[in-house]
């Protein structure tokens, strides 16, 4: 609860000094990753559905800017898309500080170029360079492409799918 308290209260605190500056921020457009990086992984998964981390988390992505729609969640095989991002939240923190041993435990092995988590976690470095923990901080939460296959991030260099029994998992790793 005091964690949740005081990232309410950071929030306000940024929305507030946004608007004495003159600008007026659009929250609607906003995600979390945006608003106070520094918190991010401080975002509890059982966070309370009145919490405005939730609202910000179920953002509308039944539409994407360029107007394309995407399959539902349940085509992509997610039965909880709150949970998965809230799983993508905890992913992108472990990324940004490079916490090898998180991530490695998140993937279905054997995989496309791993064929265990030892191989993975000596490519770590070479798979997750300044480029792919770029693009998986970039990623919006609300505007995660899905199909029949799973959820994918950025441009299909990750894809994860929800694996019954399992949780959520990488199951593929593209690298150029």
């Amino acid at each position: 609860m005091h964690s949740n308290h005081h990232a309410s209260l950071l929030l306000a605190l940024l929305l507030a000094a946004a608007c004495q500056s003159g600008q007026r921020p659009d929250t609607s457009a906003q995600t979390v990753d945006s608003l106070i990086p520094d918190t991010i992984a401080s975002v509890p998964p059982d966070v309370s559905m009145a919490d405005p981390y939730v609202t910000q988390l179920e953002g509308q992505d039944t539409v994407f800017e360029d107007g394309t729609v995407p399959s539902s969640w349940a085509d992509a095989g997610f039965d909880d898309p709150a949970g998965f991002k809230h799983f993508l939240l905890r992913f992108k923190e472990w990324v940004r500080t490079d916490n090898v041993d998180s991530v490695a435990a998140y993937i279905d092995f054997p995989i496309r170029g791993y064929q265990t988590a030892a191989q993975f976690k000596g490519q770590y470095a070479t798979v997750f360079d300044e480029q792919m923990k770029e693009m998986v901080a970039r990623q919006r939460l609300d505007r995660v492409f899905r199909n029949y296959q799973g959820a994918m991030l950025g441009e299909g260099q990750l894809w994860f799918a929800d694996q019954e029994g399992k949780g959520y998992r990488i199951i593929a790793i593209n690298k150029e």
